[in-house]
């Protein structure tokens, strides 16, 4: 009698909380899926998570972030020389607004500029917006859906996101740097983001 008790109580939370399951485990599609954007031939999006941006004789200056839009200039021997255009945040960091809100580079030394030339390793880019948010929409998903239902990023704006997300980074268990890739991608496709 315990024992058909006890599974008719399993039972029932189990039917209890199908919808919960079903958030958890099986989100809505994802935003980059929505997005239908058409760009031109020359732009591209950065594929890594952090690739190294280099001058002119190929020395590292800086870092740029996965997702960023770039325009390809030319390609030689494996590299391709690119422009960005951001505005500029705290002297040596360019993102898609001049209040740092989706973060597109760091420079180690340089000031950034509102316009920009630099050389990156061309297998660090690709044409696909949704190759290169992959990455960071899994690991968004592994690691804010422990607790609840995944949040589409355009349900808020780009500042709404930065306190979420920065609130949750306690319970989600993660990094400053694991947060920031999480802001930047939500940011990305926020309601008033570049890619909304």
């Amino acid at each position: 009698m315990k024992k058909i008790l006890f599974l008719s109580l399993i039972a029932a939370n189990l039917l209890a909380y199908k919808s919960d399951y079903e958030q958890i485990f099986l989100p809505t599609p994802p935003k980059t899926q929505e997005v239908k954007q058409s760009f031109a031939s020359d732009i591209f999006f950065v594929l890594d998570e952090k690739a190294l941006l280099l001058d002119e004789h190929k020395k590292p200056v800086g870092q740029i972030f996965e997702g960023s839009k770039v325009k390809v200039l030319e390609e030689s021997k494996g590299f391709s020389k690119i422009e960005i255009t951001a505005k500029v945040f705290d002297k040596n960091k360019a993102a898609f607004t001049a209040n740092g809100e989706f973060l597109y580079l760091v420079l180690d030394k340089l000031a950034a500029k509102e316009k920009m030339n630099f050389w990156i390793k061309t297998s660090a880019l690709t044409k696909n917006i949704e190759d290169a948010f992959e990455a960071v929409e899994v690991f968004y998903y592994d690691s804010c859906t422990s607790c609840h239902a995944a949040h589409a990023p355009k349900e808020h704006s780009m500042e709404d996101w930065d306190a979420y997300v920065s609130a949750m980074q306690m319970n989600a268990k993660i990094t400053d740097e694991q947060k920031d890739r999480i802001l930047r991608f939500m940011q990305a496709f926020a309601s008033d983001g570049e890619f909304k």
